[in-house]
């Protein structure tokens, strides 16, 4: 019996890496941030990595990495743990070492611009080595590990001789690596052109890649088994131009969500401006997003253990607005939700016609329980035609 496809979220602290499955073994990476795991209280991601990719001539690769936007914690790791260069001059040492080739990458223009440390300028200088291969129409430029799709527009740099491997704001995505698939897709939300436009010292933030992911278990399928919500550290900013942009074109069932990764690690950033002692006040965009959510969804926050102090991001009064929105039981910690001898563990949810359903806690790194024990997260919900 073929797999089902399954969401990962990793335990890195307050940074993003999350991993999609797909029932093909196609593997999505979105953002990275692969810490020392010297102190023997840190998940060791990369091993979890090399486990759960797909292997060609012994070596790994993720069939696609998107990086959301170019912060540190976004993109920690990527230098040291991800091949860059020609495919073809992948060595044997490349392979001792354990490089991940990444297949296709997805770049946003904006990280261009915001360079910031020293992961973020690999990942540029490694999607500016693909794009010359496009623009030089070079015969390799189409190989696994040359691969790139542009995110949304473009700023100060022009990219727009290649907008062919272009997808924008309202588009929908169905191919990935070279292969075309009919039980997933992405809707793309963000960043809009507006977000290229001032926005002042939250610029990197602010054009964040924003999009929906959307699974289904059968292509007869008429409504979507799991919509996830992914969004780097976008905030309200962000977010009240894709809600108004989205309902504009008549694309609200691109808002619905199952999962929610609370955007810059459950920061108050997403309901309104900070310090929240100022700006006490949820924006009522904010709010309206969330009310987007399905049955029994799940809000999942990438960050430190979550306090009531003056520590933050992750902010205290920020869980407690997703908590008034989806309860206590369904706001899961990366840190906090399941921890095996001092080391968090990664929070796991698999997709089945009934909906998403999260695995049962098991001892062991990354395990996956069998169907029993498993509690249905959404029973899928028709809306619009479900088309991908």
């Amino acid at each position: 019996m073929a797999k089902n496809a399954s969401i990962k979220y990793y335990p890195v602290g307050n940074g993003d890496s999350s991993l999609i499955s797909l029932e093909d073994n196609t593997t999505i990476l979105v953002d990275c941030n692969i810490r020392n795991c010297d102190d023997n209280e840190t998940y060791d991601v990369k091993k979890d990595l090399l486990r759960s990719v797909q292997y060609t001539n012994g070596i790994p690769y993720v069939d696609v990495f998107i990086l959301t936007h170019g912060d540190q914690d976004h993109c920690r790791g990527f230098k040291n743990h991800f091949y860059q260069g020609a495919p073809e001059k992948y060595s044997e040492s490349d392979k001792k070492e354990g490089f991940i080739r990444v297949d296709t990458m997805w770049f946003s223009p904006m990280i261009a611009e915001e360079h910031s440390n020293e992961d973020e300028d690999a990942y540029q200088q490694e999607a500016e080595r693909r794009l010359t291969l496009h623009r030089k129409n070079d015969p390799k430029k189409n190989n696994p590990g040359n691969r790139i799709k542009i995110i949304g527009y473009d700023g100060k740099a022009n990219y727009k001789d290649l907008d062919h491997l272009r997808a924008k704001p309202g588009d929908i995505v169905t191919r990935f690596n070279d292969r075309d698939q009919e039980l997933f897709s992405i809707f793309i939300h963000a960043p809009f052109k507006e977000h290229l436009e001032a926005l002042g010292d939250d610029k990197k933030n602010s054009t964040s890649i924003v999009f929906q992911a959307r699974f289904k278990n059968a292509s007869y399928q008429q409504d979507f088994s799991a919509l996830a919500m992914f969004g780097g550290d976008s905030d309200h900013t962000s977010w009240c131009i894709i809600l108004e942009k989205t309902k504009k074109y008549k694309n609200e069932h691109a808002l619905k969500w199952d999962l929610f990764l609370s955007p810059h690690h459950c920061s108050w950033s997403f309901f309104n401006d900070r310090p929240q002692e100022e700006n006490p006040t949820p924006k009522k965009t904010s709010l309206e997003v969330l009310d987007y959510k399905r049955n029994n969804a799940k809000v999942i926050a990438s960050s430190k253990k979550i306090l009531n102090d003056d520590d933050n991001p992750p902010h205290y009064e920020a869980k407690r607005e997703y908590v008034k929105k989806v309860t206590e039981g369904n706001f899961l910690n990366t840190t906090t939700y399941n921890v095996i001898s001092k080391i968090p563990q990664p929070i796991v949810f698999e997709v089945t016609s009934q909906g998403i359903v999260k695995p049962k806690q098991t001892e062991g790194a990354a395990k996956v329980a069998g169907s029993a024990g498993l509690g249905i997260v959404n029973t899928p919900s028709k809306y619009g035609n479900g088309k991908v």
